[in-house]
C-alpha cells in the first residue's frame, strides 16, 4: 500500500506527535508498504505564529498533498492530522476524476476535550479566559476538527474516551472511528534493565512543561511530599522551556531538589528511566501520553491520572497506581506509597513491561493497516 502521512509539526523525532510519524513510517516500511512523511516543514514556514498557523494549516497540508501526487495516484491512504485534513477530505470527496484515495483523520487527542480542558482551568484559576480562547480557538481549530472527522473515510483516535466522544457528537460511527494506541520503541523493548535492578533517582516526570499536563498540581503535590519524605527528589525531562521557568513553579523551598534535563533523545530518556523510581503523569488531559508506555517497558512504576495510555494500560494497584486528575493530595500520597513500598512498586512494574511487550510499534502498523484498507475501500465506493 502507498501512504502519505502529514502532521503540522516540527519533524524533530524527540517530540510526542511528530515521533508518532517518523515511528509510525518506520514500521510501516518494515511491513512492506511505501511511506512518505510531510511534517510541518514541508507544508510550509509561513505563518509560523501558532495562532495564524492554526487557520492555514487545512489549506496547507491540502496544497502540500497535491505537489506530492495525491490527485496523480500515487497514494491509496493519505493518513492526516485531524484539523490538517479539513480541506483535503473534502476536495477528496468533491473530486470527480482520477483514482480515489482514502481520507484517514487521525486524532492525537480530541481539541474538544482538550478545549473543555481549557475551560477547567480557567475556572481553578489557573489561566484567565482570554479573548483567543473564547472565540478565536474554538473558529480556528474545533471547526476544523470537526470537519475534518465528517468528512474523512475513517478516524484514528488514542483511547476510549475521544472515541465515545466523535460518536456521540455524530461525526463518525462507531464502526468508522478506531482506537489505535501509539507503540514503543523497538530499542526500548530490547534494553530493559532487568526486573529488580538498582535505582533510587526518585521520581521522574517526562513531557512539556505546560499546565495540560497537571505541572501546578505536580508542583503542589512535590511540596507535600517533601513535608514527609525529605529524600525525596524530582527530575524534569524534556519539558522544552528553559529551566528557570520550571523551578518557578514550584516553592522555593523545594526548588533545589528538582533537577531540570532538556529535550533529549530515546538513549537519554532510557537512561533517565533506568535510574528512576516512579513517573509520574499528572495530565487533566491527553490523547495518549506515550511517556507512559516507554516507562513501563523500562520497568519503571507509574502513577498516572485516568486520561490517555492510562484509560488502557495503567490498571490500578496492577500495572501501576491511578489517582484522580486535579488532586495534588492524592498525587502526593500515591508518590509516597511507591517510595514507601519497593516490592509493590516492582511487582506492578513487572506487570506493566509485560503490558508494554504487547504494543510495539510493529503491531500497531498492523492495526493501522486494516484502516486504512477500510478507508481505502469506503473511497472506491464513493
Amino acid at each position: 500500500m502507498r501512504v502519505l502521512l502529514i502532521g503540522d509539526y516540527p519533524p524533530d523525532a524527540r517530540l510526542g506527535s511528530a515521533k508518532v510519524y517518523f515511528k509510525l513510517a518506520e514500521a510501516l516500511r518494515e511491513l512492506g508498504h511505501e511511506c512518505d512523511v510531510l511534517l510541518g516543514d514541508a507544508l510550509g514556514a509561513w505563518p509560523d505564529a501558532s495562532r495564524l498557523r492554526w487557520i492555514a494549516a487545512p489549506w496547507l497540508a491540502l496544497r502540500a498533498a497535491r505537489r506530492a501526487g495525491v490527485t496523480r495516484g500515487h497514494y491509496e491512504v493519505v493518513d492526516v492530522a485531524s484539523a490538517e485534513g479539513a480541506w483535503l477530505a473534502l476536495a477528496e470527496r468533491a473530486r470527480r476524476d482520477g483514482p480515489r484515495v482514502g481520507i484517514v483523520s487521525r486524532s492525537h487527542g480530541l481539541e474538544h476535550r482538550n478545549y473543555a480542558r481549557m475551560l477547567d482551568d480557567a475556572r481553578a484559576g489557573l489561566q484567565p479566559k482570554s479573548w483567543w480562547r473564547r472565540w478565536w480557538y474554538p473558529l480556528s481549530r474545533l471547526w476544523p476538527v470537526s470537519l475534518a472527522a465528517r468528512a474523512s473515510d475513517r478516524m484514528i483516535v488514542l483511547n476510549a474516551r475521544d472515541r465515545d466522544e466523535v460518536v456521540q457528537r455524530g461525526w463518525k460511527s462507531g464502526g468508522e472511528v478506531l482506537v489505535v494506541p501509539h507503540g514503543v520503541s523497538e530499542r526500548f523493548l530490547a534494553s530493559a534493565p532487568a526486573a529488580g535492578a538498582a535505582r533510587g533517582a526518585g521520581i521522574v516526570f517526562c513531557g512539556s512543561w505546560d499546565l495540560v499536563k497537571g505541572v501546578t498540581y505536580l508542583a503542589e503535590a512535590f511540596l507535600l511530599l517533601r513535608a514527609t519524605h525529605p529524600q525525596a527528589r524530582l527530575t524534569v525531562l524534556g519539558p522544552g522551556v528553559p529551566e528557570a521557568h520550571v523551578l518557578a513553579s514550584f516553592a522555593p523551598s523545594v526548588r533545589p531538589f528538582v533537577r531540570v534535563i532538556p529535550r533529549a533523545g530515546e538513549a537519554e530518556v532510557m537512561a533517565e528511566f533506568a535510574r528512576h523510581d516512579v513517573l509520574v503523569s499528572p495530565s487533566t488531559y491527553e490523547g495518549f501520553g506515550m511517556v507512559m508506555l516507554e516507562a513501563m517497558s523500562q520497568r519503571l512504576p507509574v502513577v498516572a491520572t485516568p486520561e490517555g495510555a492510562a484509560l488502557s494500560l495503567v490498571q490500578h494497584a496492577v500495572t501501576g497506581v491511578v489517582v484522580p486528575a486535579r488532586d495534588a493530595r492524592a498525587l502526593s500520597t500515591a508518590l509516597a506509597g511507591v517510595l514507601d513500598d519497593r516490592a509493590s512498586a516492582e511487582l506492578r512494574a513487572e506487570a506493566a513491561y509485560a503490558v508494554a511487550l504487547q504494543h510495539g510499534w510493529r503491531e500497531t502498523a498492523r492495526r493501522t493497516v486494516d484502516v486504512y484498507r477500510a478507508a481505502r475501500e469506503a473511497a472506491s465506493a464513493r
